[in-house]
Formats: structure tokens, sequence, C-alpha cells
């Protein structure tokens, strides 16, 4: 990325703001988008402006390698949402994967004797049933980008994420310091209480990125957008032209 990149905290506060803005208005789905579909886009924007406000105040206190699993949710919650504007069925179907979901931790919990949530998991697996009767297809989130024009490069951008948003290697590595082997440091280490961390700004354009195509997509589903000319700015500030739209369509 680009040094002459505005600062990355800037432009994800001014779309913070803009989001906020927006969510004292009625949101009136535009003709043709399933409600389901309709309904997620905009609460995975509203998330994702929520998680945008963490990530600023993360990085004011200088916590930026902690911010990075916010910023990978960010970027599903775009993603997500992208996919959900192209995806005529996409509502139901990641409704479909959360049933499924809750039907595994419901059968854990309960198999292992946490809780009885038997009656809780009858009612899951029925609906699971229904399910399966009604939606076409079902995507993983690798398949949901590549679904979604340029979602390949952003897959890789959350496979990157995703190195620091478990309890890796590479967290232990940024702890971690080559020193020359001694007495004092037998194993050629240091232990450094703060990360060797490096990458804020990069990630902090990401985030400013991220929140921009929540925005957009929750735009695009509007039956009249209300902020087009002020997400055309953002785009034309941040250097990208997207337009969301199926990977078949390029």
């Amino acid at each position: 990325m680009s040094d002459s990149w505005p600062d990355g905290a800037d432009e994800t506060a001014r779309l913070v703001n803009l989001w906020e803005q927006h969510m004292s208005r009625r949101f009136t789905p535009r003709h043709g988008l399933l409600p389901s579909n309709a309904v997620q886009i905009w609460t995975f924007a509203h998330h994702a402006a929520r998680l945008s406000r963490a990530v600023i105040t993360l990085h004011e206190a200088g916590h930026d390698l902690e911010a990075m699993p916010l910023i990978r949710q960010t970027l599903e919650c775009a993603m997500n949402a992208a996919w959900l504007l192209v995806t005529e069925t996409g509502g139901p179907a990641l409704s479909a994967v959360d049933t499924k979901n809750r039907r595994v931790m419901y059968r854990e919990v309960t198999e292992l004797g946490m809780a009885d949530l038997s009656e809780v998991l009858k009612r899951v697996e029925r609906e699971e049933v229904r399910d399966a009767e009604t939606v076409t297809h079902t995507r993983s989130f690798e398949e949901r980008c590549r679904a979604v024009s340029g979602g390949r490069h952003i897959y890789a951008m959350w496979r990157t994420l995703s190195l620091y948003s478990h309890a890796t290697s590479s967290i232990a590595d940024v702890y971690l310091e080559s020193v020359p082997v001694t007495l004092e440091a037998p194993l050629g280490v240091a232990m450094l209480l703060e990360a060797d961390w490096d990458q804020a700004d990069t990630w902090m354009r990401v985030q400013a990125l991220m929140l921009l195509l929540a925005q957009i997509a929750a735009d695009d589903a509007q039956a009249k957008p209300v902020h087009r000319t002020q997400l055309a700015r953002a785009r034309k500030r941040l250097g990208v032209t997207w337009q969301i739209r199926p990977a078949d369509a390029d």
C-alpha cells in the first residue's frame, strides 16, 4: 500500500461517523432483494462500524496486534454483506449454516453433560431438516469470497489476519527476539513485553477498506441509496473503484 494513502485510522473514523448519521434513517430494501438478505446486509454493516470503533480505540492505545481479530471479523462482515448483495438466496443459506453450527454446539454441550439442551437440540434439528428442503446451497467463507468480484484478494488478507487471530506460533514470534546464546539466554531468544509489530498502518488501511465495502453493500441494498456521493469520495481517497458484482461478471 502506498505511503501516499490517507491515514487509515482517520478514514475509518470518517466512515464510522458517516454510518452513524445513517443509523437513525429508515432502511428500505431495494425491490427484488430478499428480505433476509437485506436484514443481514444492514446488520453486518452496522457491526462493521461498531467493530471499527473498537479497532480505533485499540489503535489509539497502541494495541494494534490485539486489534487483528476485530479487523478479521470486520472483513468477514464486509464480505458476507457483499455476497448477500449478489446472491439471491444468500440470506437463507447463511442462516442454514448458523443452524448447523448451533446444532453441533448444542449436541456437544448435551453429550458432555454441561447442560441439558436436548429439547432445544430437537427444535434445531427440525429446523435443519426444513433448511435442507428449502435452501439450495450453502457456501464456506472462501467460496463466498470467490463468488464476489475481487474477493480472492480479500480472502488472502483474511488468511493473513487469521495467523494473528488465533494462538499460533505467529503470535509467539512477535514476542521473541533473537539474541546470542549466553547463560542468561540459553535458548538464544529474549522475551519481549511489547510485541515487535510494525504493521499497524497497513492494517488500519485494511480496516478502512473493509468498512467501506460493508457500507457500499448496505447503501446498494437500499431502495434509494443515501450515501452514494460520500462513498464515491471515500473510494477515491482510498484508491479503489469498487463496484460489488458477482465474480463471473468480470
